[in-house]
C-alpha cells in the first residue's frame, strides 16, 4: 500500500510510502519528525513492524513554483506503484494559519476532489494531555476531505493509526490515486480553462460587434 503525507508546517508535511512483498505500505512513529520530515525529495527505506517501508516526502506546495509544484506531486505519485493508497494530510490541533489554508487550497486544486476519498486527516498534538474534541474550523476540513482523521500525539500507538488505515482501504476496495488519475485530473482542469477562455473570447467579439 502506498501513502502520501501533507502539511505545511516544519512539523507537519507529506511522507510516503511503504512496500511489503509486493504490496506497498506507510508507516509513521513519534521520531517521524527528526528521520524523516526533513528528507525534502529524498526516498527512505525504513522496516516497521516486520514490514520493509519506502517513504518519500512531498514539500509544502504553496512554497513552490507552479512549474516545481507539478512536477514534485507528479514525481511524488509516480513513485508510488501500482499507486497511492492513503493520503496522510497532516495538521496541528491549533487554529490553522493563512499558510495552513493555502496549503489546503492548493491540494485539492491540484489533485482534485477525486484525492478525498484516498485522504485521512492527521491531527498532530503536541502534549499527551490534549483532549479528542474537534474545533469547529478542523471538523470543516475533515468533511471537506472526505471525513476520515485520526489523532496522533507523544504516546499515540502507530498500530492504531494503521488499524483505521486498513479500514480505509477496505473501504476503497483497494483504489489507488495512480499516475493516471493525477493525469486526468490535469487535463480536466485544462480543458475548463480553455474552454473559459473561449467563452470570454467570444463575448469579447459580441461586445466588439455591438460597438
Amino acid at each position: 500500500m502506498n501513502r502520501q503525507t501533507s502539511g505545511v508546517r516544519e512539523d507537519a508535511q507529506l511522507k510516503t510510502k511503504e512496500r511489503d512483498r509486493g504490496e506497498n505500505r506507510m508507516k509513521l512513529k513519534s521520531s517521524i519528525s527528526e528521520q524523516i520530515l526533513q528528507q525534502t525529495d529524498r526516498r527512505s527505506d525504513e522496516e516497521l513492524h516486520g514490514r520493509q517501508i519506502s517513504l518519500v516526502e512531498l514539500p509544502a506546495l504553496t512554497r513552490l513554483s507552479e512549474e516545481e509544484v507539478m512536477r514534485q506531486t507528479l514525481r511524488c505519485v509516480s513513485l508510488c506503484d501500482p499507486g497511492v493508497h492513503v493520503f496522510l494530510l497532516i495538521i496541528p490541533d491549533a487554529p490553522l494559519n493563512n499558510e495552513d489554508k493555502a496549503e489546503m487550497e492548493e491540494i485539492q486544486r491540484i489533485f482534485s476532489s477525486r484525492i478525498n476519498k484516498h485522504i485521512m486527516i492527521l491531527i498532530k498534538q503536541s502534549s499527551e494531555h490534549q483532549t479528542a474534541e474537534l474545533n469547529e474550523e478542523t471538523q470543516s476540513v475533515i468533511e471537506r476531505f472526505g471525513g476520515r482523521h485520526h489523532f496522533f500525539g507523544p504516546k499515540t500507538q502507530v498500530s492504531t493509526l494503521m488499524e483505521n488505515i486498513e479500514q480505509m482501504l477496505k473501504e476503497n476496495r483497494g483504489e489507488v490515486f495512480c499516475t493516471e488519475t493525477f493525469l486526468e485530473a490535469q487535463m480536466k482542469k485544462l480543458m475548463k480553462f480553455e474552454k473559459m477562455k473561449k467563452k470570454i473570447h467570444s463575448l469579447d467579439f459580441q461586445s466588439f460587434g455591438n460597438n
